[in-house]
C-alpha cells in the first residue's frame, strides 16, 4: 500500500514537472520567405516588449514585407538572415548601396559587433586606367571617376601615388569570412556578418533545442524553457527507484 501511494506520488510529481515551463513569445515572420523573428528578437509594433531583449527590435516595411534593423548610429539595414544557435546576423543595405553604408558604418550603441574584421581603403579615381584591373564600386561611380576598395597595402599604395586617384577613406568591414590573403578590390556588396554576446546563455539554449526568454516582465533575468526531455532517462530512474523500494520493504 505505501508502495502505491508513493508510486502514485511521484507519478504525479513528475508529471507536473514535465507540463510546467516558463511562458514565452511565438515565433514571428514579416513574411513567408523571411526569417523567423523570436527572442532575443521581436518584431516592434507587432509583439510586446518582453518578447526581445533592449537592443534586438525589428521592424516590418509596409511594401515589401522585409525585415529591418535599426543601428543607433548608422540607419535600417535589411536582415537577410538569424542563426540562434551561433548568435548572428546577416544584414544589408535595403538601396542596394551597401559601400556607401559601410564609409559611415558605426556599430556603437547597438548589442552587435562583426565576427570577421578586415580594413577597405576606398578611392576615388578619375580615370579610367585602373577599371579593368579592379573591380569598381558601381553604386559609388559615375561616368566622371570611378570608385575603388582594396585591402592590399600593394594596391593602396600605387593608388596613392598616382595624381588621378584621390583616397577617400579607410574603414573595417564585418566580412562574411576571414581573408588570409588581401583583396586587390571588391564591390562590397556581401552581407555583413555581425553576432552579439549578450544575452548570454540563449545560443546553448538553441542548441538544446530549447527557447529563450525572460524569466519574467520585471527583470533581464533569462532562463531557457522547453527543452525537449528524454523520458528514457526518467523511466530507468523511476525503474531502478521503484526496484530499491520494493527490495528494501521485502528485506
Amino acid at each position: 500500500m505505501n508502495f502505491l501511494k508513493l508510486t502514485t506520488f511521484f507519478l504525479f510529481f513528475f508529471s507536473s514537472y514535465f507540463a510546467t515551463s516558463t511562458e514565452i513569445c511565438i515565433n514571428s515572420v514579416c513574411s513567408s520567405n523571411g526569417p523567423v523573428i523570436r527572442f532575443p528578437f521581436k518584431i516592434k509594433s507587432r509583439q510586446p516588449e518582453s518578447c526581445g531583449y533592449p537592443g534586438f527590435d525589428l521592424f516590418c516595411t509596409n511594401a515589401s514585407q522585409t525585415v529591418l534593423l535599426k543601428l543607433p548610429y548608422s540607419g535600417q539595414f535589411i536582415v537577410q538572415g538569424i542563426d540562434y544557435p551561433t548568435q548572428q546576423i546577416w544584414i544589408n543595405d535595403p538601396n542596394n548601396c551597401l559601400p556607401r553604408r559601410l564609409l559611415s558604418l558605426n556599430l556603437k550603441g547597438s548589442p552587435f559587433k562583426g565576427v570577421y574584421n578586415q580594413d577597405f581603403t576606398f578611392f576615388n579615381c578619375s580615370s579610367g586606367n585602373f577599371k579593368e584591373q579592379l573591380t569598381p564600386i558601381v553604386c559609388l561611380s559615375d561616368f566622371k571617376y570611378t570608385i575603388f576598395a582594396t585591402s592590399s597595402i600593394i594596391v593602396a599604395k600605387l593608388l596613392t601615388s598616382t595624381s588621378t586617384c584621390k583616397l577617400i577613406a579607410t574603414v573595417s568591414v564585418p566580412v562574411q569570412r576571414p581573408f588570409y590573403e588581401q583583396i586587390l578590390s571588391s564591390d562590397l556588396s556581401d552581407d555583413l556578418r555581425l553576432t552579439w554576446d549578450e544575452p548570454a546563455g540563449c545560443a546553448k539554449c538553441e542548441s538544446r533545442g530549447g527557447q529563450c526568454g525572460f524569466k519574467n516582465d520585471s527583470s533581464l533575468e533569462i532562463v531557457c524553457s522547453n527543452v525537449p526531455h528524454q523520458p528514457g532517462k526518467f523511466l530507468n530512474w523511476y525503474s531502478e527507484f521503484s526496484l530499491l523500494f520494493v527490495f528494501n520493504n521485502l528485506n
